[in-house]
């Protein structure tokens, strides 16, 4: 064994000595990756500090640990290939048994790695926000020299330039020693690595340098040779080409094919969107062109709400027509029982037209609850969130020098781990639009398709250029990003708040600008006039307004958490033609009917539908009656603070003691407890409003409190009025609750039922 292992000691010493770039790209990888570990001393999550909950996650070390054996792999795979790609004509001397000089792959490794970070942080600085105002804020001045002085396109075209000059070296060195055979196995090489790349395929890019790496003698001619390289470079092409949705594609039911409908459907969306800070609504022509050019041909809403402002529950109130309360989906962390019904005993949008339609949903961080439920979609790119979602978020992020390659710096690509997609900082659509195009390529059936943008979600991810439209004069903490600490009570000044929203207002011309490319793809396709498309939002967004602080879901004052854009541009077969203006109330769960009216499939009675049919608008700009509308606040994430909202609440624990991690659930994130379910339903601020006036319901410790306001003259909810003057709302708001058969009255409080 003692000669065994001498043997192999020599062999290492041997090949290390002779430049093996196998074992310097190794070395390097190593180095870098346990100096991010020992240099990753934040304990920052989206911008707040979980370290004095630190033991919760003591359990997960197992899952941190195999997380960063999968990044140290992935990122070891990438720069041997690049180690290889980038030596050139050295390499391939170094097969023939020369030595590479070891100062030369180092000096190569960290040229590629530093153009690549510089690349990255130039076109989306907001993902290295954690790295230089966390961890090593005392060189925040670099960030800001590269933002402000470079573009993306500066460090990407020196380094196709140097890639470009060592390529050309190795192909004339093969070329010039008519060694064809070796400049076939280079050139497929190159193809290989670059399909495997955009693939993010780590296995791929490794069997790719070792193909390489490693001569197989052929014996065969000149033609035979030109044969397996066309074979293999077809290989490779076809390997990048494939389309992620037939690999993805569920089967569709016989029953489906044998319906039909002529009426493509196409919901667009982003997290968060105001309707107040569209273009068209602020009169500001530059700010979403796009969105305002779409509008002018649509119908559009102009008092639209949404019935709860956190996602998961908002879009289970969209694509069901049932509130909360009836689905069971009510906060952001449903078990297996809350998300029992939904598409099952409670039918859903696309489970109904998956009958004549393909069903598609399309989103990235910010829709990680589609992979959580059974909304009925065939398809779902999205993805997911749980507690190996969560510990593999935050490896990559530690490991920072790994960040630009999964960004895509190099040339697109980097998907070499599944939650990249999951980063709350990297929510731009660049890596999701042609997830979404390559179901246009369908003509068998017509398609129902979600699309779900995340770059209007805090930490807000507007990338290069959009990051440009903010102030260039500010440098502080939200000049490319701003996370929402619900526990921090205290505001910002002037000055910051006006960066915040400017920062939120650059990811909403980002998002804009995605959605000119998705018109313009319908339109090239010709898919457009046939296309019912829908542009909405699932909940706004508070952005310092008053005191009603920063983010959503916490309190129901103001018109800026949920009062969202509903634009509906009907296709051209529809007999519903007009373009205009609506100035009528309604709520998200209109949509639901509205859609099944279009498309023309019958509304079944049983689903008691709590929504309008907005087809059957009346002739007027609004409805003859006094129509009112519905909406509940999410659960509380944080118990700390000095926000109005917290001092009259019902205390229930941070959601970092709420929650559990469910291992035969997926490993699931969920607040399962029944007790702390039933707290949380019992505590929620609930809302009426109608065109002209707002009825707030807080249950406190103290009693339940009401509150009043005017909408037209007091948008802001400043001055309550007397309840007296919204007891009509009153009274609806119990008749509403209460005939639902979910809630019962104790006092003046609502409680939820149990299930029998």
């Amino acid at each position: 064994m003692s000669e065994f292992w001498l043997k192999f000691k020599n062999l290492i010493r041997s090949e290390f000595k002779s430049g093996n770039p196998w074992i310097h790209s190794g070395v390097f990888v190593f180095v870098l990756t346990l100096l991010c570990l020992l240099t990753n001393t934040s304990l920052h999550v989206m911008g707040v500090d979980i370290s004095e909950f630190i033991s919760l996650f003591y359990g997960l070390i197992p899952l941190l640990l195999r997380d960063l054996g999968g990044v140290f792999a992935s990122s070891y795979a990438f720069f041997l290939g690049a180690a290889i790609l980038f030596l050139g004509p050295d390499f391939s001397a170094w097969k023939k048994g020369n030595k590479i000089e070891i100062y030369k792959i180092y000096l190569i490794l960290f040229s590629v790695l530093f153009l690549l970070f510089c690349g990255s942080v130039s076109e989306y600085p907001q993902v290295y926000g954690e790295f230089f105002y966390y961890r090593h804020s005392w060189i925040v001045r670099l960030l800001y020299f590269i933002t402000d002085h470079f573009s993306p396109f500066f460090f990407k075209s020196v380094l196709f330039l140097f890639l470009a000059v060592q390529v050309a070296r190795a192909g004339f060195t093969f070329w010039e020693a008519k060694s064809y055979e070796s400049l076939i196995r280079y050139v497929v090489f190159i193809i290989l690595f670059y399909s495997f790349h955009l693939l993010g395929s780590a296995w791929g890019v490794l069997v790719a340098s070792a193909f390489y790496s490693f001569d197989i003698q052929f014996t065969r001619s000149k033609k035979d040779l030109t044969f397996i390289a066309i074979m293999l470079l077809g290989f490779g092409f076809s390997f990048f080409t494939g389309s992620r949705l037939e690999r993805q594609q569920s089967v569709v039911s016989k029953e489906a094919l044998e319906h039909s409908s002529n009426t493509n459907v196409l919901i667009i969306s982003a997290d968060s969107i105001r309707q107040d800070q569209l273009g068209f609504v602020k009169g500001e022509k530059d700010k979403t062109p796009n969105i305002d050019q779409l509008a002018s041909e649509s119908l559009v809403f102009l008092d639209h709400h949404s019935t709860i402002p956190r996602t998961f529950p908002s879009w289970a109130d969209f694509l069901s027509g049932k509130y909360s309360f009836e689905h069971g989906i009510q906060d952001m962390f449903p078990d297996k029982e809350d998300r029992s019904k939904l598409g099952n005993s409670v039918p859903t949008l696309p489970g109904i037209l998956g009958k004549s339609h393909r069903t598609y949903v399309v989103s990235s961080f910010a829709g990680d609850i589609f992979p959580r439920a059974s909304w009925g979609f065939q398809n779902v790119y999205a993805p997911n969130f749980s507690a190996e979602t969560l510990t593999q978020q935050r490896t990559i992020e530690s490991q920072v020098f790994f960040l630009p390659v999964l960004t895509g710096t190099f040339f697109g690509g980097g998907e070499y781990l599944s939650s990249i997609r999951s980063l709350p900082s990297l929510g731009d659509d660049f890596r999701i639009l042609p997830d979404l195009f390559s179901l246009f390529d369908k003509k068998d059936r017509p398609f129902f398709a979600l699309y779900f943008s995340s770059v209007t979600h805090f930490p807000y991810s507007p990338p290069y250029p959009f990051y440009k439209n903010t102030d260039p004069s500010y440098y502080g903490p939200s000049k490319y990003f701003r996370f929402v600490d619900p526990s921090n009570s205290e505001k910002p000044d002037k000055k910051e708040q006006e960066q915040i929203r400017s920062v939120y207002s650059a990811s909403l011309t980002a998002f804009d600008f995605s959605v000119g490319k998705i018109l313009e793809e319908l339109k090239r396709r010709g898919l457009y006039d046939d296309t019912l498309i829908i542009l909405t939002s699932d909940h706004g967004e508070s952005l310092f307004e008053e005191d009603h602080s920063h983010g959503h879901g916490e309190h129901l004052r103001g018109e800026g958490v949920t009062k969202i854009p509903l634009i509906i541009k009907f296709p051209k077969s529809f007999e519903r033609k007009e373009v205009r203006n609506f100035k009528g109330i309604t709520t998200s769960l209109d949509v639901f009917p509205t859609i099944l009216s279009v498309v023309g499939t019958p509304t079944d009675p049983k689903l008691s539908l709590r929504g309008k049919d907005l087809t059957k608008l009346p002739k007027g700009d609004t409805w003859a009656e006094d129509r009112f509308v519905y909406s509940e606040t999410g659960i509380w994430f944080s118990d700390r603070g000095d926000h109005f909202f917290q001092k009259d609440r019902i205390h229930y624990p941070n959601i970092l003691e709420l929650h559990t991690i469910d291992p035969n659930d997926g490993n699931s994130v969920t607040v399962s407890d029944p007790y702390a379910k039933e707290t949380v339903l019992f505590s929620k601020h609930r809302m009426l409003q109608t065109r002209t006036k707002k009825l707030i319901y807080v249950p406190s410790p103290g009693g339940v409190l009401y509150t009043c306001y005017d909408r037209i003259s007091d948008p802001w909810n400043t001055k309550p009025l007397p309840a007296s003057y919204c007891g009509d709302l009153q009274r609806k708001l119990e008749l509403l609750l209460i005939s639902s058969g979910k809630w019962k009255k104790a006092g003046d409080y609502f409680l939820p039922k149990t299930e029998p």
